[in-house]
């Protein structure tokens, strides 16, 4: 029967009333975990500035490098991986695990939850539940129902059917719950892509040490930030870092004509865009006067943020004159590209890696912007500086509707001259070098079939 029809054909176990009592006493758990939060939050003043100090000696320490998969007693020839991604990226990201898992174990199932590149890998979808992923407490609180009920048919699909292994992809806010209830059940667990908690948070370790028998980390400073956690954790690399990695999209030298392309990255959510757009739009605006004849472009990760970036844009004090849109992934331009004011997120390491200098920055409402100062116990919020555990390249975390004119001087610091300019340009040198990795997917589905063949074993004796 082929995999396309087992969905339809195969009725999803009904859940029992203590299903969704243990769906009950989750939401219980989540709203307990205020408690945590306010003990953090009062004994702040201490422990914030200790783990910034504990996190900083962490991120000096050498980068790790990919690791290689032990090879499998032997490659399985049945059995179960059940995978969940929540959104659309892990979405993409399963995937290319996922073809790789039935390239090299054609007989095993692969089923779960995702999305559309999961089903065009070849897994069979229990729950396309990408299309409902949702951010932030209210909407959450909005579609309570869906994931409750996914929730309590999940209990019940673990009872009535378990998997070999649990591939949980990102998302962690459900994935760290679902992960905890397999692992109950004796089902073996992995996550791809690790759980920020060291960033932030970080009492939430306990939960994951609970949930997860092996983490596979996309950045090469994030081993030794777990290493002390008791979770198994393998460097494998980020897909959008694979080697061999394309040339870079700024010349080797600083170019001597004033004619030049400065990106905006203003985010990828709607929120981000509305927050990020006037600051953004201010703070090229500065840059301009100081340099006439360059030219702004913003990235848009897809077309139709343009209409949202414009209205944004009205709120904006001032803006510079040549402002121009591409979503295209790799943009060419008529000029050299000189450097780049994004928001913070991926988006600085892909400009890392393709040697963009930047000034990096996020701006929060004030509330939220007065918890981070004392609960994100990073030292940084730029990955480039993460990833180097030193500042390469200018930051900020800011709340202030009028701090474009801060973030036009972080920017004109680090790319406004030639020396400045080369100086950003080499040390994002070293991030790109230390993203670098080969055969990202090839070695997620290793260790994804390592853990899983051991699952089998211990399941025969």
């Amino acid at each position: 029967m082929p995999e396309s029809r087992l969905r339809a054909e195969r009725a999803a176990p009904r859940p029992r009333l203590v299903d969704h009592l243990r769906v009950a006493w989750l939401l219980v758990g989540s709203f307990a975990g205020v408690i945590p939060f306010t003990l953090f939050l009062l004994l702040s003043p201490v422990l914030t500035p200790w783990l910034r100090a504990r996190t900083k000696q962490k991120l000096a320490a050498p980068p790790a490098e990919p690791a290689a998969p032990p090879e499998p007693l032997a490659v399985p020839e049945d059995g179960t991986i059940f995978i969940v991604a929540g959104e659309a990226s892990g979405d993409a990201l399963a995937a290319s695990v996922i073809a790789r898992l039935r390239a090299e174990a054609p007989g095993v199932h692969i089923r779960g939850y995702g999305g559309p590149a999961c089903a065009a890998a070849g897994a069979v979808l229990d729950e396309d539940i990408v299309e409902n992923a949702v951010f932030g407490f209210f909407p959450v609180v909005a579609s309570l129902g869906f994931w409750w009920k996914l929730c309590a048919r999940t209990l019940a699909r673990l009872r009535e059917d378990p998997p070999d292994l649990l591939l949980t992809i990102d998302f962690p806010g459900l994935n760290v719950r679902l992960a905890r209830w397999a692992r109950e059940r004796g089902v073996r667990t992995v996550h791809l892509v690790a759980p920020q908690i060291w960033a932030h948070t970080p009492w939430r370790i306990f939960r994951w040490r609970k949930a997860v028998d092996r983490v596979l980390a996309n950045f090469p400073h994030e081993p030794a930030l777990f290493a002390s956690s008791g979770i198994a954790t393998s460097f494998v690399g980020h897909p959008l870092f694979e080697a061999p990695l394309p040339a870079a999209r700024t010349p080797a030298v600083p170019p001597a004509d004033e004619a030049r392309i400065i990106e905006l990255w203003p985010g990828s959510r709607r929120r981000e865009i509305d927050r990020l757009t006037p600051l953004l739009v201010e703070a090229a605006s500065i840059v301009e006067a100081r340099f006439p004849r360059a030219r702004f472009v913003v990235r848009l990760a897809r077309p139709a943020h343009e209409a949202r970036f414009r209205h944004a844009q009205r709120s904006a004090r001032w803006a510079p004159a040549n402002l121009s849109f591409t979503a295209e992934p790799r943009p060419t331009y008529d000029a050299a590209l000189w450097g780049a004011l994004a928001s913070s997120g991926t988006a600085t390491a892909q400009l890392a890696v393709d040697l963009v200098p930047l000034a990096a920055v996020y701006r929060l409402g004030f509330i939220s912007w007065l918890f981070g100062q004392v609960l994100v116990t990073s030292p940084f919020i730029a990955l480039p500086n993460i990833v180097l555990g030193r500042r390469a390249v200018p930051e900020r975390l800011c709340w202030a509707p009028d701090a474009g004119e801060r973030v036009a001087r972080d920017f004109l610091a680090a790319a406004g001259d030639a020396a400045a300019w080369a100086g950003t340009r080499a040390a994002l040198g070293e991030v790109r070098r230390r993203l670098e990795a080969p055969d990202v997917a090839e070695r997620a589905a290793g260790w994804v079939l390592a853990e899983f063949a051991q699952a089998r074993a211990q399941s025969r004796r």
